[in-house]
């Protein structure tokens, strides 16, 4: 009975850490550096939205409709290439750090123009 229930115990370990399904990448995979740019404007956009940072005017701007006219993509796309490389955390780890590298280089630069404006005060 013992050796029935470690049986069962290992195969549903063995089973719960292999891949199921089909881990290919899509035929329309947005490539890592456009899809970092893309996570860059996705977490700018959350971001403007969430502190209140946006015109009223042109809030409106803030969709996923932006992200597909800007960058040529579709819904599905974006969709389906998130999900793969959810599915590839080493894949993902190269973009995020992309899109991080990226931020940071973009709060840098606001910074410096910051101070700039402060020296001419």
């Amino acid at each position: 009975m013992n050796s029935r229930i470690l049986l069962l115990l290992l195969l549903l370990f063995f089973g719960a850490c292999s891949e199921f399904g089909d881990n290919r990448p899509p035929d329309n995979l947005i490539p890592p550096a456009q899809m970092s740019d893309v996570m860059m404007d996705i977490i700018l956009m959350k971001n403007i939205k969430r502190n209140g940072y946006a015109d009223s005017a042109k809030a409106h701007l803030l969709v996923e409709q932006y992200l597909i006219d800007k960058y040529g993509i579709d819904s599905l796309q974006l969709a389906s290439s998130q999900e793969y490389y959810a599915q590839n955390p080493k894949k993902y780890l190269t973009i995020f750090k992309e899109t991080q590298r990226k931020l940071t280089h973009l709060k840098d630069s606001i910074q410096v123009e910051m101070n700039r404006d402060e020296d001419e005060r």
